[in-house]
């Protein structure tokens, strides 16, 4: 039988995550951070499989609405059964059942990249920019290319700090940002319980605005090694604005005392980084590492999958920030 998680599954599929995905998994041993990712309101957000009332199959995942919404996969596991099809069997219940608009997957093992391609998906590999802060040695980062870029700027573009959600909501206009072609569609309501009420997180949040255009940034600053870096998380909106934050960004850097800002997307125009004075990773020879707890000196590829063709995604999407 395939069905919807109720909240008395919880425990279970925090038992069954440990078990079978990771041992120690920080959502099978973190009942808040868990109900943070997969509790709305009275829906838990996962799928399960099961068999003579034991779980074994499960596919969780966080909605960006309540109705007609987009959705981003996070944990989906199977153990060996005699139904093959068991994987598909769910991630089909979920998208038959769980008034979806349209299912996406930033963080997919590389693996199963056939099996996407299978199933009529766009597949891909996203990728990563950096932009140096010039300092003389590198804690986190290895850099044998230092070459800073120039970048553009204008007179006619308006950067706020965002402090709060209202004054995102009624100030800024952050509604106006949450709806564009191959942009997953967000609620204010997901927007303000992922980046202004995270129980772990704090993020730095930016409006960005020229005439009638709007862009949305999301930051975090990541620490390391006695050191840190700023992480470009999330933009929503008019992307044709990114590259004017690199005057703020450069501000930024120095502010926190950061090595360097880096960014994990696809579906953005290239010439946009180009311009905003950022470089790509896999041409520079250096190493910007993603991964923190523990921390791993190496460069990380991430691979995804969506139903929307040219889609966008940034690393905020999905569940790959979060603590571990």
């Amino acid at each position: 039988m395939i069905r919807f998680a109720k909240e008395s599954d919880i425990p279970v599929i925090m038992e069954f995550i440990n078990k079978y995905w990771k041992t120690n998994h920080i959502m099978s041993r973190d009942r808040k951070l868990f109900e943070f990712q997969h509790k709305w309101n009275d829906e838990i957000s996962f799928v399960l499989s099961e068999h003579d009332n034991t779980i074994n199959g499960i596919l969780g995942y966080i909605p960006y609405d309540k109705e007609n919404r987009d959705v981003t996969l996070a944990i989906w596991k199977t153990n060996k059964t005699a139904e093959t099809m068991q994987g598909v069997n769910i991630l089909s219940f979920l998208r038959e059942n769980g008034s979806i608009h349209t299912v996406s997957a930033p963080g997919i093992n590389p693996k199963t990249v056939s099996i996407y391609k299978f199933l009529g998906l766009e597949t891909g590999k996203m990728k990563q920019w950096y932009r140096l802060r010039d300092i003389t040695k590198y804690k986190i980062a290895k850099v044998t290319d230092k070459i800073i870029s120039e970048y553009i700027v204008s007179d006619n573009i308006i950067i706020d700090k965002i402090d709060t959600f209202l004054m995102a909501k009624t100030e800024f206009g952050l509604e106006n940002c949450l709806f564009r072609e191959k942009q997953l569609r967000k609620s204010l309501d997901f927007v303000e319980r992922r980046y202004f009420n995270h129980p772990v997180f704090s993020y730095l949040k930016y409006g960005l605005r020229m005439g009638e255009k709007k862009l949305f940034v999301v930051l975090r600053v990541q620490e390391c090694n006695d050191s840190a870096l700023l992480r470009v998380i999330d933009c929503m909106g008019d992307h044709e604005l990114f590259p004017y934050f690199t005057l703020k960004l450069d501000g930024l850097l120095e502010e926190y005392k950061c090595e360097y800002a880096d960014c994990y997307e696809t579906g953005v125009d290239d010439d946009l980084f180009v311009k905003g004075g950022w470089k790509l990773v896999a041409e520079s020879g250096n190493i910007m590492p993603d991964y923190f707890t523990p921390f791993e000196q190496r460069n990380i590829d991430i691979y995804y999958m969506s139903e929307i063709k040219n889609v966008i995604l940034f690393k905020g999407d999905g569940d790959m920030d979060r603590p571990n």
